[in-house]
């Protein structure tokens, strides 16, 4: 993991991140829910903070939470962009229906 990724995460995100997103992140390529469809591996935060990082969710993660979306899905530009950003902190999988993130 390089130092400059972890610090321009860190500056990216609510200072309660630094203990709440568990890295590496896993993103999981789903052929299921469509061309270039990613799930995020971890838990609801982790989730929270690569939309937040992709510009897909505003406000805290208090009102993410009240959402309860399903499953959050990144497409691949979104995915593309996190990895030139990120490349060291995430790690591409893939999976079918069976495997829930």
């Amino acid at each position: 993991m390089k130092r400059n990724e972890l610090e321009d995460m860190s500056r990216s995100l609510p200072p309660e991140a630094g203990t709440r997103v568990k890295l590496p992140i896993v993103l999981l390529r789903r052929h299921d829910l469509g061309l270039g469809a990613f799930t995020i591996m971890g838990d609801r935060y982790e989730e929270y903070a690569m939309l937040l990082l992709a510009d897909l969710v505003h406000g805290s993660f208090e009102e993410y939470k009240e959402q309860k979306p399903e499953s959050a899905i990144l497409f691949k530009p979104q995915v593309s962009s996190l990895m030139r950003k990120f490349h060291s902190l995430l790690v591409l999988g893939f999976g079918s229906s069976g495997i829930r993130g």
